[in-house]
């Protein structure tokens, strides 16, 4: 190789690497918005707290990032969400960048269920749990049991027995997820209703008859008198 050939190598070689140092140099921002924030928010080893705000995103600013490379992002520890991984690229030119990230809510964990038995004596009536109802076919001779199964723990539940000619029996419960019930019931009979004795019909009372008014005695001798003269003046009309 000629030594102007070796200039221009050199030349050439060290203009790469005055571009490759330039490069490097180059520096920019990036600015993270979390939706929602509240967590904390990592680029690279460089990790900053994510202010919580109630409407709108967290953001976070990361100054002085090396342009033309990758940079590794990580968004965690925001209550009720999953937490972010992820790269992001600052161009050469080192301006500022903006990315959003938006969060995923965690699934909702399936509440705990519990377990409730019940043996009731006698048989024959109904056993309900809140509105959920079994019924007995029994004549009351003997007893029964019941279970509830996949009831939601750590909640207030109604368990009610009852049966005709009985007194109506409850209760409530509150179980741990996982935790089974058992319980032992025996109804008390109500009294026996007293029957109403007869009605004894009475007898009608009598009413009394209207008392006849009396005739005055000088009407009945004025009357008597009457009818004598009329008895004189026909008999001289017959003379």
């Amino acid at each position: 190789m000629s030594l102007i050939g070796r200039w221009r190598s050199i030349v050439l070689l060290f203009a790469l690497l005055t571009l490759a140092a330039s490069a490097s140099a180059a520096t920019g921002s990036i600015q993270i918005n979390v939706h929602p924030g509240g967590g904390t928010v990592c680029l690279d080893t460089a990790c900053k707290e994510c202010p919580a705000t109630p409407d709108g995103p967290g953001t976070v600013t990361f100054e002085n990032v090396e342009a033309g490379w990758y940079h590794m992002l990580n968004v965690y520890g925001t209550p009720g969400y999953e937490p972010w991984l992820g790269q992001i690229y600052l161009d050469l030119s080192g301006t500022a960048l903006t990315r959003d990230i938006y969060l995923q809510p965690l699934p909702k964990k399936p509440a705990g269920t519990a377990t409730v038995r019940v043996a009731i004596t006698p048989d024959g009536g109904k056993a309900c749990l809140d509105r959920m109802c079994e019924l007995s076919s029994g004549d009351g001779s003997g007893s029964w049991s019941v279970q509830f199964t996949d009831i939601e723990a750590n909640t207030n539940h109604t368990v009610t027995i009852a049966r005709e000619g009985y007194a109506t029996w409850t209760t409530e419960v509150r179980l741990l997820p996982g935790q089974t019930s058992t319980m032992s019931v025996v109804l008390d009979p109500l009294p026996p209703e007293e029957s109403p004795s007869p009605t004894r019909s009475s007898a009608p009372t009598p009413q009394p008859e209207p008392t006849r008014a009396a005739v005055p005695g000088w009407l009945a001798l004025l009357a008597f008198a009457a009818c004598g003269t009329a008895w004189m003046l026909n008999g001289r009309r017959a003379q």
